[in-house]
């Protein structure tokens, strides 16, 4: 297995796989599922989910192709994938992104929030579109840095606040949010999760590029890309099709 200039951040997902699969159960996102479900292709031969996590998308790729790679950078991830989520027609494989699958093979190749841990994101994008195979789809889901607030009060507070202080204030607002429209103990579950010291490290690492840097990385290598807003100021929903 290759390492790339990516491992040691994304080894904080080591620490937090046990979490992150649980907050997966207790917060799916309806506007990404829903969007994905009518960009993925219902049959194929061969898929490739590149950070897979513990295998949620795996699942359903699983349910449209007849092989799925299913791909992460840790090893606690893979894991539980295999052992919570194994389908006779997914391989899940401990591996970096960027060195991962088989060029020209996929009908579908997925990525799902692991971009903005990538260095380079040129050098992602441009290998996940040496994976379609002719004729196939790339679709990444993913979140940009939308910069600084507009708004004075908010700007000044993300000059002079570090940001884990402001990442558990954040979750604080969270957990007033779904006290309305949750069970109390769900929503206290997802704010102990999102509050934990291995969580805010593994938050802290983050490293978003700029809507500006996808669009030039998308225009140079992705000719005739969509993209869409999924929700918020900067999720995004990337589509490319690799025509014969």
């Amino acid at each position: 297995m290759r390492r790339s200039a990516a491992w040691p951040e994304a080894q904080s997902f080591d620490r937090v796989a046990e979490d992150l699969d649980r907050l997966g159960q207790l917060s799916d996102n309806k506007l990404v599922s829903s969007w994905l479900a009518g960009v993925l292709p219902q049959a194929g031969r061969h898929a490739i989910d590149l950070g897979c996590g513990t295998g949620r998308q795996a699942v359903l790729l699983a349910g449209r192709f007849e092989q799925v790679d299913a791909v992460d950078l840790s090893g606690p991830m893979i894991e539980l994938a295999r052992a919570r989520r194994p389908r006779p027609n997914i391989t899940y494989l401990h591996g970096d992104l960027q060195h991962a699958g088989q060029a020209g093979h996929y009908d579908l190749v997925l990525c799902v929030r692991t971009l903005h841990h990538v260095p380079d994101l040129h050098a992602a994008l441009s290998h996940l579109k040496a994976l379609v195979a002719p004729g196939g789809r790339l679709v990444v889901v993913d979140s940009y840095d939308i910069g600084p607030d507009p708004r004075w009060p908010r700007r000044l507070a993300q000059r002079l606040v570090p940001l884990r202080p402001r990442l558990h204030a954040m979750a604080g607002l969270g957990l007033a949010a779904n006290l309305a429209r949750r069970r109390p103990g769900t929503a206290w579950e997802i704010y102990r999760l999102t509050t934990r010291r291995e969580w805010l490290d593994h938050r802290v690492s983050d490293r978003f590029f700029t809507r500006q840097e996808l669009v030039r990385c998308c225009g140079t290598l992705l000719p005739r890309y969509r993209l869409d807003v999924l929700g918020g100021p900067r999720g995004i929903g990337l589509v490319w099709d690799l025509s014969y």
